[in-house]
Parts: C-alpha cells; structure tokens; sequence
C-alpha cells in the first residue's frame, strides 16, 4: 500500500485559498490511493471468502466509513458542492448491509437438511440440485425419494477446519483463462490432494450419520452421493457433467464419497467451466445430495420440450435399461422417443438403442409425459429431468432443470444452399451456423487446446467439451444424446451443434474449411457465409472481456462511472463505493484547476506546458516551481519548470529514443480486440492524446493526472533532501483492447518496474508500483524510466497477442529499442 505522503512546505496563510485546498487535496489523494488499494483487495477477497466470515464483512464496513470521510473532504474542496454524494453514500450503505445481512453467520448455519425442507428459497445452503428436487418432493411426494443434503455450511467448515482456504486460494490465485492445461492440472490435482489427505470434521461425519437414521431404508441399503454446488442446474448454467456423483455407496463408505464429491469440486473441468461461465471461487460452495440407490429396471432423461423445435407440442425421451449414468455421460446407446404432449399421448417417433426390446412400455412413456408436464407446470418453465423406473413399476424423479432452448424458425429466414453438401443428417443440438477451420479430435477425453473459432469435429460428445465450447464455432459430433450433459452444455453457451453424424472424423481434416448448418442438418465445403467467421470472434472477443461480480462486488468494486466528460458523470449516478472513490478523485483534481483558473487571473499560477508531446498538460505551481519572469506568459517551457521529480519524468517522457505520436502497428488480432472492448462496455469513450491533463507542481513535489486514450495514469512524487521522506507512485489501469491484452500489458509494466527497483502490485489491468525512502538520485532514475514506460506502453494492449510477447517487449525496453514499440 501507499504511503501517506508527507506535506509539500507551502504558506500556512488561510487566505490563500489554493495553498488550504492543496492541503485538502493532498489528504483526499492519500485517501484515494488506500481506497484504490482496499477495493482491489476487497476485489480478491469477494472472489473467494463467503461473505458471512467476519474477516470479509469488517473490511467492507470499513470501506464504507472511508468512502464516507472522502465525500466529506470532496465537500470542504468544493464548498458542499456535491452534496448529493452523501445521499449516493446512504443508499450503497444500506445495499451493502442488506447485502451482509442475507449471509447469516456461520453459527447459524445447519449441516443438515432433510430433503423435504429443501426448496429454491434454501438454494444457498442446499444448491441448486437438491432445491429443485425438495420442491418436488411436495408437489410429487410418491415420486421423489426421501434424502438428506450436507449444506454449504459443512462445506465451509471442512475448508475451515483443516486450513484449506488459504492454500486454495494461493493455487488458484493466477488461474484464468489464459492459463495452458498442464498449469491448471497441476494446481487442481493438488487441491484435490490436499482434501484426499484432510479428514471430514467430526460435525459433518455425526450430520451424515444423522441423515441416514432419517431416512427409512431397508437393512443394507445402497446410497447416491451427488453434487448439489449453488448454481449447479441453475436457470443459465447448469455445471451438466462437471462435478462427480458416487453410486452404489454403502453405508460405511458414505464420509468417503462425500469427501469425494467436495474434491471434484476442484476437477479439471469444472474449474475452467467455473472460469468461462464467469463465476468466482465463492460462488459456488458444494451441498452434497444423498439419495437411496433406486433398483433401477430402465431409466434415463425427458425434455418436456423438443430442443430441436420448441414451437412444436413435442416431449424428447431418452432411455436405457438400468441406471442412466453412461446415459447422460454420452457413451450408451439410447432408445429415442418423440412423443405428444396431449392427450391420448401418442409416439411420433422412435428410435431402439440397441437390439431387442425397447426400453419403455406405451403406458410407461404415458405416466412419464404427464408427470413431466406436472413437473413443467410447477416450475413455469420446460425442464430437463432425470428419472428412474424402478423393478418394482415405481417412477422416481431424481433431478430436474430448466431446459435452455433456442427457436429454430429463428434460424427459418437464411437462405437455402443449392450445392450439396459434404456431409448431412444427424440431430440438431442447438441450431445455427458455423464457419471455420475443422478441428478433429478422435481421442477419448478432454479435448484441446482448440483454434479459435474452429468447427470441432468429435467422434463422441461428451462433457469434457465443455473447456472449449466459448471459444469454437461449431460441433459436429459421430456419436451423442440429444439428452446428455455435452448437449446441455452446448446449448448453456449457444454452439450451433449436430450429433449422430455418420463418418465425420473420417471424411473431415483438421484444417480443412466448412460451413455448419446445424438448423438444416448439413455441412459444406469452403466458407459459404460472409459475416458469420466475424460474429463468433465478436463473440468469443466479448466473452473473455466479460465479467461477472457478485451483488457485493457491484456495490463495492463495479466502475460505472468511467467517463467524466458523459452527462452521467454525476454525484447521484454513484451506485458503487469504487463510483464514489472515483468521483470524489476526478471532481478533487478538476476542482483545483477551477480555483487556479480563477486564481490565474489574479496570481497566473496556471499555465500550458509547451512541448511537442501531445499531452495538453496544465500546470499549477503551488510556489516557487515557475520562474516569476514567466508569471505573465500563458504557457511554460518544460525545462524551466523548478521541480525536482517533473524534471526526473519529464527527462523520461522527452527521451528522443520514445515516440508519442501516431498509432501503433496494431496487428489484425488486436484491433478486433479493440473494436470488441468498445462494444463490451459501451460507456467507454476514446479520450484523445489532446485532451486536457493535470500537473501539480512545486519544487520538490509533483502529481500528474492524465488520461492517455483509453487508459489513465497517475504519478506522485515527492523528493526532498531527507531520503526517508522520498516516494515515487505510479499508477496505471484500463486500454482499448479486451481484458487478456489489458491484463498481458499490465504484466509487461509490472516486470519493467520490478526490474527498475520498484515494489509492484498488478490485479489484471490495474498496476500499482511504489518506490520509498530511496535517496534523490535513485529515485530521479526511477522517475525517468517511468517516463519511458509510460510512452511505450500507450498503446501496447494492441501489440501484444500472447504470454511470450510479455518477456519480448520487456527485454527490447531494457535493450533500448523503443522503435518496437510503435
């Protein structure tokens, strides 16, 4: 953090009202540098500790009292001019502690939870699995088993307990999507580690044994252990496939299997879905759901709609004898039935899995049809439900979801091609086009790393796509259910997908370019439709700039004011603490350049800094830092400005070896990035290299505020003759292209300043460096090379594509080759 930088010697005198409000000024950017630094760890901390834990809410509260004191020094600036920053304080105030008060304590919380007290009301401490299911358990009491749910609670506890919270997040401190998989598998197998060896607490091991003596079974009863996270089988994202269930569990091994099922929490896959769907490590705590083992006769999936045409009155079953488990995984063979919706219900199709007997009676399918549609009429929605029907005729209802869908008459309009098509047939997932590169992938397992945008050509789908699918265009697969997790997957992200497409992987090669239309079932050679390549980079573009924050971070972290020339640069539009830091910083600066302006007439002590860097930077002398021959001219020569650390930076900022003017060589890639970043956040607007800057100067002072195009930049330094009182601080956040090229520049600043003696702080975008009680010399150099850095780095996010132009550009700066730079 910051230190709180000691006053620059000016005149006590109270008349001089720059001089006072200086001091004020001063205050409220030491104010503003810790806030800055407080929320970015506030930003951490909400990605990772829940926030019932006091060691979260304490921080916050005081997040909350120092934006207040900030209000309060903006207001002694301005002459109460923003008195309507207290009344945006109280209502982020009262949102933040409603906000904390939804989290009851951890001493409140309960292990255990019948599965007849399970609802979506309860869905924090249950999941999404075992709400859904416990609702129905009302509505269908014949036809849900009973159970028992170990909560969130006990989940926390465990990590709790044993001191795991810690070492999990320092694993997955630096994970995201640009992280390569043998990264990510080693800190996932190691966080999995670390669970293997910890025992489950005693609490949870007594609330598992009181779960089973609830529950009336038989002697020697087999037991389900299955995931029920928060957010799993959610309406947008359902996790299909991502965590682990354990089947056919005895008693004895059910502590065992709970621990199992706490520990694929951290899978391969289900970190990096957790990390595409744009979740934070706190989102999702893992409820495990215990169910007794159903003797199953056949068993298997309903969708209560037709995903392929939901405007028709059609219900998709799918089955198999036995448990549905290598159903849904997508490696068994299904019967096929499409059915009416109505009465008598009539079978419009079907389709044996295998040889034989099928799977279902017609009497059987009927129950199913209207109990699915019993369920549906609860829920409000279509679902996607898992049943079994067991040796005895029993019909059980195991889980049920809401079913993502996409209107296929959307797709209706496209024109129709006349060529023929190189493959065609199979079932569509989720309908669309798709044109790119084939990918072809004949491997059992996870799959990738994939180009982007490619057309993934599979023989069997299954969940371990579920990595790749934001960054593809499209998927062709030989073999997969229409039923299973990799379908829902697929349509959770809106992949146009056919499945059951004979030959594929053989008649397609990797590289080889084609045109999918899954809506009319076939594919073609070449690249048939102009606009269709560039919308999916958009949209894989706007997916890795995306980000998602929790109610808390948009009240504490989330940047809604970002542009202080928009009309809505208002007191009153403050809807985050970070909005009122940011604020209380532009309007503090802006207020002291209205007060030079005023006072320049009578004292000229503004003046425009002449020099060919295309900053427009205004100065304010608070004494002693411009000659008084100059104090009757309207702007001031660089060089002859008296103080020690401008003269340090600005001897940087002048190198002749580094460029301020024109436009980078941006490569395609990086414009896209650019022009997506625009579109993402729509409030962001280009900001100029001309328009106006803000420089506060005195002899052994300065503070530079300037906005750089996309990006802003700030420099605080104070150098005096007592080495102990010297600091240098820099900050930079923010760029025109997406957040992996932002946060690939940050990286490239973070190694420059290490390297140049500098403490550093990088949180994505957001670079944070600090140089103290340094003597003069070494921090005029420090001073200098942030001159340069700040030059070379202007436009960088849109230079650099991938981790290995980070070091590159980093060793041509030291190497002082700043032409690669432009």
């Amino acid at each position: 953090m910051w230190p709180r930088p000691p006053e620059v010697e000016v005149s006590d005198d109270p008349a001089d009202p720059i001089r006072r409000r200086y001091r004020i000024l001063r205050r409220l950017l030491a104010a503003n540098s810790e806030m800055l630094e407080l929320i970015a760890e506030r930003e951490s901390d909400l990605r990772h500790l829940d926030p019932s834990e006091p060691r979260l809410r304490q921080p916050i509260l005081h997040l909350l009292e120092s934006s207040l004191l900030l209000a309060e020094n903006l207001n002694l600036l301005t002459d109460n001019r923003y008195l309507a920053l207290y009344e945006a304080h109280a209502e982020i105030e009262r949102a933040v502690r409603m906000a904390l008060l939804s989290f009851p304590s951890p001493s409140n919380q309960p292990l255990l939870v019948r599965l007849e007290d399970a609802s979506r009301a309860t869905v924090r401490e249950v999941g999404g699995k075992a709400g859904a299911l416990g609702e129905l358990r009302a509505v269908l009491p014949g036809s849900v088993p009973a159970g028992f749910v170990i909560t969130t609670a006990a989940y926390r506890l465990f990590l709790r307990e044993r001191n795991l919270g810690d070492a999990i997040r320092k694993l997955l401190r630096d994970l995201s999507l640009q992280t390569n998989r043998e990264q990510l598998a080693e800190r996932t197998a190691a966080i999995r580690t670390l669970l293997g060896v910890s025992d489950v607490p005693r609490a949870i091991v007594d609330a598992i044994s009181a779960g089973v003596s609830e529950v009336p079974t038989a002697v020697g009863t087999r037991w389900a252990v299955r995931s029920s996270a928060v957010g799993e089988d959610g309406g947008r994202w359902s996790f299909a496939g991502q965590f682990d269930s354990v089947l056919d569990v005895s008693q004895e091994g059910l502590v065992d299997a709970y621990k199992a099922v706490v520990a694929s929490r951290w899978a391969d896959r289900a970190v990096m879905y957790r990390l595409l769907a744009g979740f934070a490590e706190v989102d999702t705590p893992m409820a495990v759901l215990f169910l007794p083992m159903v003797e199953a006769r056949s068993a298997g999936v309903m969708y209560t709609k037709d995903p392929r045409d939901p405007q028709s009155d059609r219900m998709l079953v799918n089955s198999a004898f036995g448990l549905a488990d290598s159903l849904v995984q997508g490696r068994a063979a299904a019967d096929t039935f499409l059915l009416s919706r109505s009465r008598p219900v009539e079978i419009l199709e079907q389709r044996a899995g295998r040889r034989g007997s099928l799977s279902l009676t017609h009497p059987e399918l009927e129950r199913l049809v209207e109990t699915g549609l019993r369920i549906e009429r609860h829920f409000g929605s279509p679902q996607d439900i898992e049943w079994v029907l067991a040796s005895d005729g029993e019909l059980k209802i195991v889980q049920s979801r809401p079913l993502r869908l996409e209107d296929a008459h959307a797709h209706g309009g496209q024109m129709l091609e006349t060529r023929s098509p190189i493959l065609s047939g199979g079932m569509t997932i989720f309908a669309g086009r798709a044109v790119g590169p084939a990918h072809v992938e004949t491997r059992p397992g996870p799959v990738g790393p994939v180009p982007d945008g490619c057309v993934l050509v599979v023989t069997q789908a299954s969940p371990e796509l579920g990595p790749v699918l934001p960054v593809i265009g499209g998927v062709i697969a030989e073999q997969g259910n229409v039923a299973g997790h990799a379908a829902t997957l697929i349509r959770e992200f809106g992949i146009p997908a056919l499945f059951g497409v004979q030959d594929a992987a053989s008649r397609i090669s990797t590289g080889r370019v084609v045109s999918l239309d899954a809506t009319r079932r076939a594919v073609y050679e070449g690249a048939l439709w102009p606009g269709v390549a560039q919308q999916v980079e958009t949209r894989i573009q706007r997916w890795r700039s995306g980000k998602r924050r929790s109610p808390l971070g948009e009240l504490i972290v989330a940047l809604n004011l970002t542009d202080p020339l928009s009309l809505s640069f208002r007191a009153s539009k403050c809807k985050s603490v970070h909005d009122i830091v940011r604020f209380a910083h532009e309007k503090a600066v802006s207020a002291m350049f209205e007060l030079g302006d005023a006072a320049a007439q009578r004292r000229r002590r503004t003046w425009r800094l002449d020099s060919p860097i295309p900053l427009n930077l205004t100065l304010m002398d608070l004494g002693g830092a411009v000659p008084e021959v100059r104090a009757d001219k309207r702007s001031v020569d660089p060089r002859d400005v008296r103080s020690i650390p401008f003269q340090a930076l600005w001897r940087g900022m002048a190198d002749p070896r580094v460029t301020w003017a024109g436009r980078s060589q941006l490569s395609v890639s990086g414009f896209a990035s650019v022009m997506t970043a625009s579109m993402v956040d729509a409030r962001a607007s280009i900001r100029s290299l001309g328009d106006s800057n803000y420089l506060i100067v005195a002899p052994e002072y300065m503070n530079l505020n300037a906005r750089l195009a996309y990006h802003f930049a700030m420099v605080d330094a104070l150098l005096t003759d007592v080495p102990e009182n010297n600091y240098v601080s820099f900050r930079f956040r923010g760029g025109g292209a997406g957040a992996d090229r932002r946060e690939l520049r940050g990286r490239f600043l973070a190694e420059v300043l290490l390297r140049s003696g500098f403490r550093v702080d990088q949180r994505g975008d957001l670079v944070t460096a600090w140089l103290r009680r340094f003597p003069t010399k070494e921090s005029e150099e420090a001073l200098a090379t942030l001159g340069r850095v700040m030059a070379c780095a202007r436009q960088l996010d849109m230079l650099m594509d991938d981790e290995r132009s980070v070091g590159r550009f980093v060793e041509r700066f030291f190497q002082g080759d700043f032409g690669a730079f432009t």
